[in-house]
């Protein structure tokens, strides 16, 4: 450790040296004071899908026995008259003489020695006649169809050089990929080959850092217009990287082409020039001149404050400083630059993260396997869809289970334990591709948590959203609840996205006010409103549709999102599943259904089992309340020991609940949406009681398919009328059914659905 920092004490002259030179270098450049020239801005069109094939030799006749001839059979493969050109850098092995004997359609340019890897070639480049050029090595072994997807990408104008995806033999372990990446840590510069990523494939082409100069190909025109290889170089390693770095830096962009592949024998010229040792220190030496060479000041900082600490891990301190040699040329090199377009940190990113890549570059780029009058849509939801667990998670599957026969439905979901295996078993039949992630580790959003934006910003999330984005492209996002929307800035803006407020959360937040009795408990729920109707009513503008659950919903976002971009598309009730039952019901027994990781559904059973039901136990003494659903709170569990009321958690089927109660109470004081429970309730036959906000949205009219009661007075009267009524109780139980089976079954509101999401890619395609 002593030692190490005398070293870095030592050098630390040398390094605040280095960062005023260059700190004077871009000065200069910035002032102009060399020859200004600006980055061409269009390169040549390919000509007729053709290109000039640069294989680059040095005693390598044993390699072009087997590769070139295998290139040969791709370029017969093509039916096109593709160039080849042997570059041969000095050979004595007698390479030329068997070309010429073996294959005389190939063009040979013989050099008198080994001008290296970036000057051989650079001549061979000058030599070609046409506009795409492929360079390769002579020890890369080319696929059957590597061309066609190697040249395709060059229909894009910005394209400069398109890599292919690399193989190695089976006995040797794979260090080269083609999907190149870079990045900066502690001072070190790390070049690296990762494995490839399903998007890769998905997308075809996708950003690398660097194309590798012995299996690309590149567009000839800018390879000149950049002076090809820098000879800084010379004789070898680092050249492709410092000229694909001088393109991103204009703008052009450097790609992988999955579906072109080459099989390398890897180095099998170079270990037969250097020994490792001084290989390691070759490339080791051109990365600082690679680095002070291109990289900004602010990349380079760590480097010049902590590389020397490090020495040893990839130069000894000789051999640092003998790079220093070369300084006057790095210095001329980065002056004669022209301004950047992209900053280290976009390069990096680019091909780190290829979504950032993807939004850069308008329109589908993968072709969609659906048929023509197909939609490809990915549902973003916050729970599971699954039936029995809640109103909301309900309504998703619904909708998606009958909208999977008009268009592909693929699904990312949170999940929440480990018991919902039936649910995603019920799942997969309407889902393309199913994505679960396990809704835990959840950050901050603000200073102060709020519901519900607080516990859904997930980082395991995010990453699992970004990753379907980057390998799929879709016609439109759908958001189930708003909370999920705080995930859309991963979305390409062209993308129509589509948002489902469950409830208006700001509304719901408000309506919790009046219920305070402490005025710093007023506060806190005037301020939770405000967050969340400033959250709530930024995602609602981003969005193309925002889906209301009824029309009161609807008012509450009017005013704040354009009306043209807010539907009514109410919940529904499948009317086949829950029907009336044939038995008797229990006598004085009442019904609440509810989830209760939903506060308002605490709060209603609070303000019944306190006030309500001791007014109808005088009325009538065997009342018994059930509590039925999924996630009791401690509260609603310590219910349970009250004599007159049962408390069951979840249970899988509802319907028989139903069928036992008499009365279905829905005394919610708080919350805004559709309450799914009244539909299912009159959907079983059954009367109901309950707030006007409980029938808020829905057309319940008191006295006929419906009994309102807002006070706990009026709700144990109308509810002890009903037990001793069962003319009147029927009667209203049929019209409830009746209501149901007119406004609200599934069918009819999932075409709505399709018809709507239809429309909204359609709209945002046309431009509007």
């Amino acid at each position: 450790m002593i030692v190490r920092f005398l070293v870095w004490l030592g050098l630390l002259p040398v390094q605040l040296g280095l960062a005023l030179l260059l700190i004077l270098t871009d000065l200069a450049r910035h002032l102009g004071l060399r020859s200004a020239r600006s980055p061409g801005r269009t390169g040549s069109p390919p000509d007729s899908g053709l290109c000039s094939i640069v294989v680059l030799n040095h005693n390598g006749k044993a390699l072009l026995e087997e590769s070139l001839p295998a290139l040969e059979r791709a370029v017969s493969c093509t039916g096109k008259p593709h160039e080849v050109i042997l570059v041969d850098n000095g050979s004595s092995d007698g390479s030329v003489s068997w070309i010429r004997s073996h294959l005389p359609r190939i063009r040979i340019l013989e050099l008198d020695a080994n001008l290296g890897f970036g000057e051989g070639n650079n001549r061979g480049v000058a030599l070609a006649q046409r506009e795409i050029v492929v360079l390769l090595n002579n020890d890369m072994i080319v696929a059957e169809d590597f061309l066609p997807p190697l040249l395709e990408p060059f229909s894009d104008d910005q394209v400069f050089a398109v890599s292919s995806q690399i193989h190695f033999p089976p006995e040797k372990r794979r260090e080269e990929t083609g999907n190149t990446q870079a990045r900066m840590r502690r001072g070190f510069l790390h070049l690296s080959h990762e494995p490839l990523r399903r998007s890769h494939e998905t997308r075809k082409t996708l950003p690398v850092f660097w194309a590798g100069g012995g299996s690309s190909a590149y567009r000839r025109s800018r390879f000149l217009e950049l002076g090809g290889f820098s000879g800084i170089f010379s004789p070898a390693y680092l050249e492709d990287t410092d000229l694909s770095y001088r393109a991103w830096r204009r703008g052009w962009t450097c790609l992988l082409a999955a579906g072109s592949r080459v099989l390398h024998r890897h180095r099998s010229t170079s270990s037969r020039l250097f020994t490792p040792d001084s290989l390691k220190r070759l490339i080791g030496e051109r990365k600082l001149w690679y680095l002070w060479k291109n990289f900004q000041l602010r990349t380079l900082l760590p480097h010049l404050l902590l590389y020397p600490w490090h020495l040893g891990k990839e130069l000894r301190p000789g051999d640092y400083l003998r790079a220093f040699r070369r300084l006057p040329d790095v210095l001329r090199l980065r002056w004669r630059e022209p301004r950047r377009r992209h900053s280290d940190r976009t390069l990096i990113g680019l091909c780190r993260r290829p979504l950032s890549y993807v939004h850069r570059k308008p329109g589908r780029s993968i072709p969609s396997p659906t048929p023509p009058d197909f939609l490809k849509i990915l549902v973003v939801s916050a729970y599971l869809p699954a039936l029995g667990r809640h109103g909301g998670a309900g309504r998703v599957f619904q909708f998606l289970s009958r909208v999977s026969a008009r268009h592909q439905i693929h699904l990312i979901s949170f999940t929440e334990s480990d018991d919902e295996s039936e649910a995603v078993d019920q799942l997969r039949p309407y889902c393309t591709r199913l994505e679960l992630v396990p809704r835990r580790g959840f950050e901050p959003v603000s200073l102060y948590p709020y519901e519900p934006f607080e516990e859904f910003n997930c980082p395991d999330f995010r990453r699992r959203f970004e990753k379907v984005l980057e390998e799929e492209e879709f016609d439109l996002i759908h958001y189930e609840w708003p909370q999920m929307a705080q995930y859309d800035d991963l979305v390409p803006v062209w993308v129509p996205r589509m948002l489902t407020e469950m409830e208006v959360n700001y509304a719901a937040h408000y309506s919790r006010v009046r219920l305070a009795s402490k005025f710093f408990s007023k506060v806190k729920r005037h301020y939770e409103t405000l967050q969340t109707l400033f959250r709530e009513v930024g995602v609602c503008r981003r969005m193309d549709q925002v889906v209301c659950v009824t029309t009161v919903d609807r008012s509450y976002l009017d005013g704040f999102v354009p009306g043209a971009r807010l539907k009514v598309l109410p919940t529904g009730v499948d009317t086949s599943y829950f029907i009336p039952g044939t038995g008797k019901a229990e006598p004085n027994s009442i019904l609440y259904v509810g989830a209760f990781r939903h506060e308002p559904n605490v709060d209603a059973m609070l303000f019944f089992v306190n006030q309500v039901l001791p007014l109808l136990r005088e009325e009538i003494r065997e009342t018994h309340l059930y509590i039925v659903g999924s996630s009791p709170t401690p509260e609603i569990l310590a219910m349970d020991d009250h004599p007159a009321v049962t408390v069951t958690g979840f249970v899988p089927d509802l319907r028989e609940y139903y069928a036992r109660a008499q009365v279905v109470v829905v005394p919610v004081r708080t919350g805004v949406g559709i309450r799914g429970k009244v539909l299912e309730a009159w959907a079983c036959g059954k009367a109901v009681v309950g707030t006007s906000l409980a029938f808020q949205g829905i057309p319940a009219v008191h006295g006929q398919n419906a009994l309102v009661a807002e006070t706990p007075a009026e709700f144990a009267i109308w509810i002890s009328a009903l037990m001793r009524n069962p003319a009147f109780t029927a009667h209203l139980a049929e019209s409830g059914r009746r209501t149901v089976t007119e406004h609200y079954d599934w069918e009819p509101l999932a075409a709505r659905l399709a018809d709507l999401y239809e429309e909204t890619a359609k709209f945002k395609k046309s431009g509007n």
